[in-house]
C-alpha cells in the first residue's frame, strides 16, 4: 500500500517541468524531467516535486461545481439550474456534490506537500535550497488546508510524510482535529516560512506562491479565527511589500481580469489554451456569459470567429446589483445590460436585459475567446485589494476606525464612488461587508466571508426571489459541506458534521 502512495508521488514528479528555459513552470518538459532513482539529489529534481504540488490545484478549481459552492450559491450569485445540488443546497453525506471532490483532491494535495518536504528534509541539499523548497510547500499545503477548513470545518490534520505501512494506517484512522487549532498551526507555520519565499513571481516564476500568498492567507485564517491583531500584522506585511512596489492597486478595475499576473494579483491559478499547444482550460466562465447565442451572434452583434459556448447559469441577485451605484466603475466590468462590442472590445450599455428584465454578469466572467467550453483565462485567487480590505476588517475589529476608513476608500476611490463616513463600528463593519462583495464577487470568497461573519443562513435567505430553490432547501447547518459518507466508510474514526 505505501509503494503505491510513494509510486504516485514519484510519477507525477517525472511529468511535472523542469525550470529550465523561458517555459511556464507548469509546462511539461520530459527532456528534464527527474529520475525517480535519484530523486531530491539535485535542486531541480525537488523543484520538480514541489511543482507536483501545484497541479492537483487544477483539479480543483477546474470544476464548476467548486465556484457554484463558493459563489454561485451565495448571497450575491444563484444558480438557475434547478437540479445542481451545490447551488441548491441538496447534497447530503451520501451525494455529497463538489463536497467529495474537494476532500479527495485537497488531501492528495497535502499528501504530495508532506511526502516532498519529508524528502527534502532528508536530502543532501544546501540549507538555504531547502529552506526555499520547503516554504512553497508548506505554503501550498496550508492553501489546502485553507479549502478543506473552509469546506468542511474540523477535519483530519496530518503534516508528516508516508514512509512506512504504518504511517498510511495511522493516516488514514485519524479522527477530525478542531479548524480553529488548525488554522493556528499553519499562522505559525506560514509565518515561520513566509521570508524564504519570493517577494513577487515573474518571468519562469510566474505562477509561484509568493510572501504575498503566505501572509494573505495568514490573514485570511486569523480573520476566521478572529484573531485581529494577527490578521492586521499579516495584512500589514503585504502592504508594506506595496510599498516596495512589490504590489499596487491598478488604475482600471477592469485590468484586472484582462491583464494576467498583473501587479495587483498576489495568486491566480494558471491556465493555457492553444489548438497546437499546451492545454490546460476550463469552463468556469461558460457558465456565467450571456446566452442566447447564435453563431458569432450575441443577439445582433457579431463577436467574428469567437466560438465560445455560453450557459448563463450563474446570475447576480438583486442584492449584488444594489451594491453598485450608477457611477461605480466597477459596475460594467461586473453586472451586464449588454454585450461586448466585437471591434472596439469595450462593453457598451444596449439595455439588452435577459428575459426576467435583470442583469447578466459582466466581462470579469466572460472569456469570448474560449475554445467552445475550453477557457485558457487564468482564475484569480488573491489580489492586493483583498488584502487591503481584510486590512479595514481587523481595524474595525479593533475599533481601529479612522485607519479602517483610510483602507476602505483606498478601494472606494478608485471605483470613483468617494469614501465612506467615519461612523460607528457596526455601520463600518456593515459597509465593509458590502465593500468586499463588490470589489472581490467571483473571487472564490462570498460563502466562506459569510460563514466566518455568522450571517450565512439569512444571507440566502434573503434572497429567495431571486433563487426559490436555494432559499427553501438552505439549512443552518448547509454553512459546511458534510463529510461524505465514502470517506466515513473508509474511516470510523470520522464523525458527521451536525444536522446531515
Amino acid at each position: 500500500m505505501i509503494k503505491r502512495y510513494l509510486l504516485k508521488v514519484a510519477i507525477l514528479a517525472i511529468t511535472v517541468l523542469s525550470l529550465s528555459g523561458c517555459e511556464k513552470f507548469l509546462e511539461e518538459d520530459m527532456k528534464h524531467a527527474a529520475s525517480p532513482s535519484k530523486f531530491y539529489t539535485t535542486e531541480a529534481e525537488a523543484q520538480a516535486a514541489v511543482n507536483g504540488i501545484y497541479t492537483v490545484l487544477y483539479d480543483i478549481f477546474s470544476n464548476p461545481d467548486f465556484f457554484f459552492a463558493a459563489e454561485g450559491s451565495t448571497d450575491l450569485m444563484v444558480m438557475i439550474v434547478e437540479r445542481n445540488v451545490n447551488g441548491n443546497f441538496g447534497y447530503s453525506p451520501a451525494a455529497p456534490g463538489v463536497g467529495q471532490e474537494v476532500w479527495k483532491h485537497s488531501y492528495k494535495g497535502v499528501m504530495y506537500a508532506n511526502n516532498t518536504i519529508t524528502g527534502i528534509q532528508r536530502s543532501s541539499l544546501s540549507a538555504e535550497i531547502k529552506e526555499k523548497l520547503i516554504a512553497e510547500a508548506v505554503t501550498l499545503r496550508s492553501l489546502y488546508y485553507y479549502i478543506l477548513t473552509n469546506t468542511f470545518g474540523d477535519v483530519p490534520y496530518w503534516s508528516a510524510g508516508l514512509k512506512t505501512e504504518d504511517d498510511v494506517n495511522e493516516i488514514i484512522a485519524l479522527p477530525r482535529s478542531n479548524a480553529d487549532s488548525i488554522r493556528n498551526v499553519l499562522i505559525g507555520e506560514l509565518e515561520n516560512y513566509a521570508p524564504n519565499l519570493l517577494e513577487r513571481a515573474e518571468g519562469d516564476n510566474t505562477g509561484r506562491v509568493t510572501q504575498g500568498l503566505a501572509y494573505g492567507l495568514m490573514a485570511k485564517l486569523a480573520l476566521t479565527n478572529r484573531d485581529w491583531e494577527k490578521a492586521r500584522w499579516a495584512a500589514e506585511q503585504v502592504v508594506n511589500m506595496a510599498g516596495r512596489g512589490v504590489y499596487k492597486l491598478l488604475e482600471d478595475y477592469g485590468d484586472i481580469y484582462k491583464v494576467e499576473n498583473n501587479q495587483e494579483s498576489i495568486f491566480e491559478i494558471q491556465y493555457s489554451y492553444s489548438l497546437t499547444g499546451l492545454q490546460r482550460a476550463h469552463q468556469i466562465y461558460n457558465w456565467c456569459m450571456p446566452t442566447p447565442k447564435s453563431g458569432s451572434q450575441y443577439n445582433g452583434v457579431d463577436l467574428g470567429n469567437d466560438s465560445a459556448t455560453p450557459y448563463g447559469a450563474v446570475r447576480p441577485t438583486r442584492r449584488l446589483e444594489s451594491y453598485y451605484s450608477t457611477g461605480d466603475k466597477r459596475k460594467i466590468h461586473v453586472l451586464a445590460s449588454g454585450y461586448m462590442d466585437a471591434v472596439q472590445k469595450v462593453f457598451k450599455n444596449f439595455n439588452m436585459y435577459n428575459s426576467t428584465g435583470r442583469y447578466w454578469l459582466g466581462p470579469k466572467f466572460w472569456d469570448i475567446q474560449a475554445n467552445n467550453i475550453a477557457s485558457g483565462r487564468n482564475i484569480i485567487f488573491m489580489r492586493y485589494a483583498d488584502v487591503v480590505l481584510m486590512m479595514a476588517e481587523a481595524l474595525i475589529e479593533q475599533d481601529q476606525l479612522g485607519d479602517a476608513k483610510f483602507y476602505i476608500d483606498l478601494i472606494r476611490n478608485r471605483a470613483d464612488i468617494g469614501g465612506i463616513p467615519l461612523t460607528n463600528q457596526p455601520t463600518m463593519r456593515e459597509e465593509l461587508r458590502k465593500e468586499r462583495g463588490r470589489e472581490l464577487a467571483g473571487e472564490y470568497s462570498r460563502k466562506w466571508d459569510i460563514v466566518r461573519w455568522g450571517i450565512f443562513y439569512e444571507s440566502i435567505k434573503s434572497v429567495a426571489g431571486d433563487y426559490a430553490a436555494a432559499a427553501n432547501n438552505v439549512k443552518p447547518y448547509n454553512l459546511y459541506y458534510p463529510i461524505p459518507s465514502l470517506e466515513i466508510v473508509k474511516n470510523p474514526a470520522l464523525r458527521q458534521n451536525p444536522g446531515y
